[in-house]
């Protein structure tokens, strides 16, 4: 019964302070795993670019590798959705995500 309930756990995010919103310190609140988006240039971001996933949700696109950068691409991320305390009163779009990984799809 151990086993099983240790098998079904879900991996711990590590809450580490993301260097993407370093005047806020933002910190990693949720993994995401292969998420499948398309890659917009947003002259508006700092960096660019943004991710949008099926649904229509956009997320940022802090270190997005530069292959990446083009502007319609299919692609699948993995990396962390971000959180501070002041983030629930900001209207904030995109999503605060830091990339970790990024391969074509």
């Amino acid at each position: 019964m151990i086993t099983w309930l240790v098998s079904c756990q879900q991996d711990e995010v590590p809450s580490v302070a993301s260097s993407c919103y370093p005047s806020v310190k933002a910190i990693r609140s949720e993994r995401i795993t292969d998420a499948a988006v398309t890659v917009q240039a947003s002259g508006g971001l700092a960096t660019g670019y943004q991710l949008v996933a099926s649904n229509g949700v956009a997320w940022s696109a802090c270190n997005l590798p530069d292959e990446f950068k083009r502007n319609g691409l299919a692609i699948s991320v993995s990396g962390y959705l971000l959180t501070w305390p002041e983030l629930e009163l900001m209207n904030l779009s995109p999503l605060p995500f830091e990339v970790t990984g990024a391969k074509l799809r």
